[in-house]
This record gives C-alpha cells, structure tokens and sequence, in this order.
C-alpha cells in the first residue's frame, strides 16, 4: 500500500461515515449585488455581517468548519468548533449549517473584516493570545440527520435553525430576519454596518449564483489608512499603495488620484524616500513593480465596494489626502 492509500485508509477507520444530507456545498450559495433592496411581502432581510463564509459539519458530536473554498477551518476558529460540539440541541445529531465567522470592534461594536482576517490569519487556537474573539453568526441549514432540506422554503429552513439553535451565545447564534429591508437599511446606515441581505421566503438553497432569490444591497466601505509609496508610470505616479490602520496592505488605488496630489507626491517622494517599504506585508509580486516607497507613510481616506477575501479593497477610490491637502 502506497502512503496516499494508506493515508486515505486511515482517516477512513477514524472518521465516521457522513450522511449524504452533510454533503458540502461546492460552492455555498452566495447573494448576488443589486442597488435597491426587494420590496413585498415575499421576502425576508438579515444584517449583512462583515466576516468569513464559513459551513459547519457536525456528526455525532464532532465538528468540522469549511471555508467558502472547502478548506478546513476547525481548529483555527477553536472557540466556535468546541461551542457547536457542546451545543445541547445539536448533541447526538447529523447537521450541516452555513453562516458567518466575525469578529467585532470593541470600538466600534461592529463585525471588522479585517480583524477576522487577522485572527485568521494568525493561526491561533487560542484567542486570548490575540484578543480576537470569533463568533459564528448561523443563516441557514442544509441538512438535519438523514434529510436533506436545501429543497424546502428558506422561511422553513430558517424556522429550522432556530429549533436547533434557540439560544445566543458569546460564540455562536442564528440571524435574526426583518419583514421591513428599508427600516433595516435605514439602520445599517445610522449605525455604519456593511448592508442587507434579502432572501426569497420561497428560495431553495442553490450552490454559487445561478438563482434570483438573494440578494445584497450594500454602502460602500470607508476607512482610513496610510499611502506608503506609489507605483510609477514613467515617472509619474500612476497609483498610491494602501494598508490599513494596522499597517496590513489592502490594494491600491488610481481613482481620485489628480494633477495637484502627483505633484505633492512626488515632493514628498524627494524628502521621505526609501528604499524599502517601512510595512513588512507587500505582496512579493508587487514589489516587483516600479515603486516609490516612502520612510514615513501618508494618511489617507478611501472608500471602496467591499473587500476580497484576500482582505484587499475592490475598486478602491481617494477621497482625501489630509497632510497633502493641507501643504
């Protein structure tokens, strides 16, 4: 027996046999982008919560988390594996759940992409060591014991979930719904959250986007964050390189970038230049690029779609420079 077979064998005498109702969606089913929110008695609206896509695949007692992708995130999000394994309702059962890992802002009271992004990313089982505590926040079911109800209405899988989940926890608990998507979008606004999702009360549950049942309608993010250098066209700036707050690179931008902020730019460049970033986390394949990097880092104001997965901005746009407009 090769080491492949022999692998495959022996995880096979330590896993349990699945249920085919826990078959992992490939992908999960996602919202598609609109500009208005549904309106009508026909659906029903959540929060849309700013984290990671996560399934979870709990049978008998043991818990296993996916990511969007399918790969395994179980230990990394340790307090949400070990909160779902001694939930008293999901004991003894076969459950796959779909919904989001966050992590909120202390500050701000609010679910931080790019605080899940860092938890995720440091690989922790413990978060005390991080202070980034991770909640699963559950909006659907696909499959209870032996039965799979991706067919049935989603007003009746979320019913479900609620059964199986009826209590909140600091770690996990289901999506609330709202009848009104313009009251909760009027929220999300006052509040600064990510947006709506709006879901079909009748919608099955359909693997990636082929469908016309969810929906999300979002505000565009805004942040502050540093311009450590700029990518070169010649000899003019043609885009700023952007990290965050916590000095992690999220893109860069071209939209917003004028006559007036190349020039101040570039006289930047001439009493701040480096020769190296002053942030350790520059994509290798960016650094191959013409860049002008800067020893002290500008602050700096966009405003995008969203983010990736890979936690960088989508069509990122310069709102200010607030050092540059001041010189």
């Amino acid at each position: 027996m090769n080491d492949a077979a022999g692998e495959s064998a022996r995880h096979s005498r330590l896993e349990p046999t699945l249920p085919a109702s826990l078959a992992l969606p490939s992908p999960p089913m996602s919202p598609l982008l609109v500009d208005r929110i549904p309106e009508g008695a026909d659906w029903l609206h959540q929060l849309k919560w700013d984290g990671v896509r996560i399934i979870a695949q709990c049978h008998r007692g043991q818990v296993r988390l996916f990511s969007k992708r399918l790969l395994e995130k179980t230990a990394i999000f340790g307090e949400v594996t070990v909160t779902l394994e001694r939930c008293a309702s999901l004991a003894g059962q076969s459950v796959l759940l779909d919904g989001e890992v966050v992590v909120f802002d202390p500050t701000l009271n609010r679910p931080s992409f790019p605080l899940v992004l860092q938890r995720e990313r440091t690989r922790s089982q413990n978060p005390l060591h991080t202070g980034l505590h991770a909640t699963y926040v559950v909006f659907d079911v696909l499959g209870i014991r032996e039965q799979n109800v991706r067919s049935l209405p989603y007003e009746e899988r979320h019913h479900m979930l609620t059964e199986l989940i009826p209590e909140k926890s600091a770690h996990c608990f289901v999506a609330d719904t709202f009848s009104d998507g313009a009251s909760l979008w009027e929220w999300v606004q006052q509040h600064e959250w990510e947006g709506v999702v709006s879901k079909r009360k009748a919608s099955p549950y359909v693997s990636g986007k082929q469908h016309r049942d969810w929906y999300k309608h979002k505000k565009d993010v805004q942040l502050d964050g540093w311009a450590v250098g700029f990518l070169l066209n010649g000899k003019r700036p043609a885009s700023v390189v952007l990290t965050n707050e916590q000095q992690q690179y999220i893109g860069k931008a071209s939209i917003g970038l004028d006559e007036t902020h190349r020039q101040l730019l570039l006289a930047w460049a001439v009493q701040y230049e480096a020769s190296r970033p002053a942030v350790g986390s520059i994509p290798t394949s960016l650094m191959r690029e013409p860049i002008v990097w800067f020893q002290q880092p500008i602050p700096i104001r966009v405003s995008a779609l969203e983010y990736t997965p890979a936690g960088q901005l989508r069509h990122p746009r310069i709102q200010i420079f607030p050092l540059l407009n001041n010189l």
